[in-house]
């Protein structure tokens, strides 16, 4: 659930925005040690970018969408690896 705080200046801060920013961080990690786990986290961390439109929602959002295309590669490369190597019977 997302929560909303008003700041001293009444600003209205809506957890979303964080949500994605840390989310983009952890996904750009998991993408490169677990990259299914990585697509997954950015995929919710878009989800959470786009219900604001703050500081943290454009920066998580970018963050996520790096994660999303490093996890896709990494995920390709690791496929093909294995088909590779069960191929060559190594």
């Amino acid at each position: 659930m997302v929560t909303k705080k008003v700041s001293k200046e009444n600003k209205v801060i809506s957890n979303a925005g964080f949500i994605s920013y840390i989310l983009g961080i952890v996904s750009i990690v998991q993408a490169f040690f677990s990259p299914f786990t990585g697509i997954i986290l950015s995929i919710i961390g878009l989800f959470f970018s786009s219900k604001e439109n703050s500081d943290f929602s454009i920066k998580g959002k970018k963050l996520n969408t790096i994660a999303l295309i490093i996890g896709i590669i990494v995920l390709g490369i690791t496929v093909y690896v294995t088909y590779v190597a069960t191929q060559s019977g190594i």
